[in-house]
């Protein structure tokens, strides 16, 4: 079978099937490919920051994941491991319309990304393992081979995963390293109200978050070290939960609805790195293909977003520059466009994340009392946390100046009234009451490419 297409996709997780949709709208024929025989049910990419809200809103795949329950959230806040307030980040001060992050289930979330594309025209296939790329006699890239089958088309985006075949297949490499701890995910039903809040407990063992999840369900990761996870089914989940709720009592409150969870937790891994490149000629990356990033606030999820429509708008104006011809040279000029814009995106995306995470999972006790100081010391600086709110809301890059570095370490002390700094929200249990009443309006400042 051959496909005369202009697209094929490899790959229809979040970022394979946001690129497709992307792509459909400018009336271009995608064929996505995907070797699972059904999309797998994961406990991972669950939290929407405020740019993807902007672009699957754009898409149409946002109204569904409000009609099935989507949970919003304002907070991330940092706690110890006995519930004592560390500080937050309040999305409400970046004003706008998306002054919140929303939490979903990986599978809804894919889903709603899912109808968009077939309703756009998009041909999705599962059960097609795609084994090598196919070049003309150019050396360029000009399709993809599922067995003897060999599938042709103007572009291929690989966004088959960490592992990506067609990366390793177009020669590029990948400086990907494993953090040195695994997390546990646990899906907890009938869980207590928890608020809009994400919550991450900073432990002498690591990082437990916790938030809400759609139909009265709550989510909770657990990190814990290599080799663990085989000591604690030796020891029995019960037994083991009894000890995690004894060393971070701010769990105190799911602990009914832990012990009774039903299904087994699952545990994942945690990598971070950028590929050696995002495109050859007729081939770009998208998602973990191109970068990994710690699954802690779902970076990886919404970096893989942005990288499809980043890849879809350049596609889309450089065809228009050329009459709305889609041939080998418009969509080499378009996809090592995306790679000029991206490539130093994501590397702020990678650092930030990398340093987030270094600093949320960290066991070391000086690291983590030097941590726990600057949350404390940081608290009312709205500069400060404005700027990390809005490079983790994915709305541009926003350097830290050297006044800032200053008051990051005390060095200097914060104000609610200094230069520069943001209106903000203090966190509810600060009002003395849980009133989450909003924040003073911004103007919106929007994303720097």
């Amino acid at each position: 079978m051959t496909h005369d297409g202009d697209v094929i996709v490899c790959g229809a997780g979040v970022g394979g099937l946001a690129v497709a949709a992307a792509l459909a709208r400018y009336k271009l024929r995608v064929l996505v490919l995907d070797k699972h025989p059904r999309q797998l049910d994961v406990y991972k990419g669950e939290l929407l920051q405020p740019r993807s809200l902007e672009i699957l809103s754009s898409l149409g795949a946002l109204s569904q994941l409000r009609e099935s329950g989507a949970v919003p959230a304002h907070l991330l806040e940092c706690r110890t491991a006995n519930g004592g307030f560390l500080g937050a980040l309040d999305y409400r001060a970046l004003g706008g319309t998306f002054d919140y992050v929303l939490l979903h289930y990986h599978r809804d979330i894919r889903a709603a990304l899912m109808n968009v594309a077939r309703n756009e025209g998009v041909d999705v296939r599962f059960g097609a393992r795609v084994e090598r790329i196919v070049r003309d006699p150019d050396g360029r890239v000009a399709g993809v081979a599922i067995g003897d089958e060999e599938l042709r088309a103007a572009l291929i985006v690989a966004a088959d995963g960490r592992t990506s075949v067609m990366r390793r297949n177009a020669g590029l490499g990948a400086d990907f390293e494993q953090y040195a701890h695994h997390l546990l995910a646990y899906q907890l039903e009938d869980a207590p109200v928890l608020g809009p809040a994400v919550t991450a407990f900073l432990t002498r063992h690591g990082l437990r978050a916790l938030y809400q999840m759609p139909g009265g369900r709550a989510r909770l990761y657990v990190q814990i070290q290599p080799g663990e996870y085989s000591e604690i089914r030796r020891m029995g989940f019960s037994a083991w939960l009894d000890e995690l709720l004894a060393s971070t009592t701010g769990l105190d409150r799911i602990g009914v609805a832990l012990h009774a969870a039903t299904t087994r937790p699952q545990l994942m891994g945690a990598w971070h790195g950028q590929a050696s490149g995002l495109a050859v000629p007729g081939l770009a990356l998208v998602g973990d293909a191109a970068h990994c990033v710690h699954p802690m606030a779902g970076q990886g999820m919404n970096a893989a977003i942005a990288d499809s429509w980043l890849l879809a708008e350049n596609v889309g104006q450089t065809r228009r520059a050329r009459g709305g011809l889609l041939d080998p040279t418009c969509v080499d000029a378009a996809v090592y466009e995306y790679e000029r814009q991206r490539t130093v995106q994501l590397m702020h995306i990678v650092r930030l994340s990398h340093r987030l995470a270094s600093f949320f999972t960290s066991t070391s006790p000086l690291t983590r009392a030097i941590g726990h100081r600057m949350l404390v010391s940081n608290r009312h600086n709205d500069r400060l946390r404005y700027v990390v709110t809005h490079n983790m809301a994915g709305l541009g890059y926003r350097r830290f100046t050297r006044r800032d570095r200053l008051h990051q370490f005390g060095l200097l002390r914060s104000s609610r009234a200094g230069e520069g700094t943001v209106p903000m929200p203090r966190p509810p249990n600060e009002r003395g009451g849980s009133d989450m009443c909003a924040a003073a309006s911004t103007s919106r400042i929007t994303s720097e490419k």
